[in-house]
């Protein structure tokens, strides 16, 4: 069973933990993103569903297919309103689970929307920082949330160390458009379309402005890979484009080596 003990924390509170981390910059990015997060949580699932016309379900089921059968521990790290894990424990993966996100309100959005707390475990932490003891689950999932990250590197260097040997990383995620026939479409609809729906539904367009600019930051698919592989991953990566390119799913294997996330 998954040990929840580390550095000082427990989790079974909801106190956001303390980020390790060097460098002003990443620490004021990560400040922001919380209070922005803390703006939508409560219209989060619903514009998910608007913005990606449902097909962000599709992408949560086609992820939850590809756990490993006998894996028992899961870990949803950046998990918003938990709609990962719980399309990974209706589709009868894992025995049992941990959601985990540093913006308190998504969670409780969550718990209040989706019934978060039944039979999963959720705590206030920073993938930046889990407050898990080395090698404590079979499989980590982050949904469309290490583009957020302050220091990717170091997050998915956090996340090997808690995996164990050959668990499992499950990524979905909207990379940097790379070249290609649907680069343009994706750019207007991201760039025009979404802050447009974000400024009529969701409440908060600054936030749904910040999707395209996060997308444009962020690494491509494959420098993802090559990240992966310098944070203790195998060269074999599932690499699957969702919808026409618009999402990716990222399969990863933690090596028998564990990497300090420090």
């Amino acid at each position: 069973m998954a040990s929840f003990r580390r550095r000082g924390y427990h989790a079974q509170t909801m106190a956001l933990s303390p980020r390790n981390t060097t460098g002003q910059q990443a620490a004021v990015h990560d400040r922001q993103i919380r209070e922005m997060f803390s703006g939508i949580a409560g219209v989060y699932d619903r514009m998910n569903g608007l913005l990606s016309f449902g097909f962000d379900a599709g992408w949560r089921r086609a992820l939850a297919a590809q756990i490993d059968d006998q894996a028992q521990d899961l870990l949803d790290a950046c998990c918003g309103t938990g709609e990962l894990i719980l399309t990974a424990k209706r589709s009868g993966k894992g025995q049992r689970w941990v959601a985990s996100d540093f913006c308190e309100p998504m969670l409780r959005a969550g718990v209040a929307s989706n019934g978060l707390d039944r039979e999963v475990q959720i705590l206030a932490a920073d993938t930046q920082c889990l407050p898990f003891e080395d090698e404590s689950f079979d499989a980590v999932m982050v949904g469309f949330g290490l583009r957020n990250l302050g220091d990717l590197d170091k997050g998915l260097r956090e996340i090997s160390r808690v995996l164990r040997p050959g668990g499992q990383l499950l990524v979905l995620e909207f990379f940097h458009v790379e070249r290609g026939w649907m680069e343009a479409p994706i750019r207007f609809y991201l760039s025009q379309i979404v802050p447009l729906l974000g400024r009529l539904f969701g409440q908060s367009p600054d936030a749904y402005r910040y999707l395209p600019q996060s997308m444009g930051r962020f690494v491509s698919p494959r420098a993802f890979v090559e990240a992966l592989e310098r944070s203790g991953f195998g060269s074999q990566v599932l690499l699957r484009p969702q919808t026409a390119g618009i999402s990716h799913l990222v399969v990863a294997r933690r090596q028998s080596k564990v990497l300090s996330s420090n």
